[in-house]
């Protein structure tokens, strides 16, 4: 077995390998990359399509009213959820999500099942 040490095509010393372009093994010693860097980011620039940058959409705080909305009416439709799954993905905390769970299940009669991780609220079969 026989490994290709790669070398670097400006100055020979070795260097990281980028592949083959146009049929020859490219590579690049950190040196030199850190001279071409400019050059690079300058192409790029002048190579990537003009369009604004996404503008970053501001995500609504989840109030646990509205938390509570959306897990009973998963629950209606599903029959089951794991609260601790949807409060990560909504962004509740698990003790808002704990107590919601404790209330549904109090106020519509649901069962839950509790393991390490993962709390169940399922509607009675």
């Amino acid at each position: 077995m026989s490994v290709k040490i790669p070398y670097c095509i400006v100055c020979g010393r070795v260097g990281v390998d980028f592949g083959r372009v146009a049929g020859r093994d490219v590579a690049l010693c950190p040196d030199c990359a850190r001279i071409l860097l400019p050059k690079v980011e300058a192409l790029v620039e002048a190579a990537a399509p003009k369009r604004p940058a996404k503008a970053v959409e501001k995500v609504e705080k989840m109030t646990p009213e509205k938390f509570k909305e959306l897990v009973a009416a998963s629950i209606e439709k599903r029959g089951s959820l794991n609260i601790l799954d949807a409060a990560k993905r909504y962004g509740v905390p698990a003790e808002k999500a704990r107590e919601v769970a404790k209330a549904l299940a109090e106020e519509k009669g649901w069962q839950i099942e509790e393991a390490p991780k993962k709390l169940k609220l399922k509607k009675p079969m």
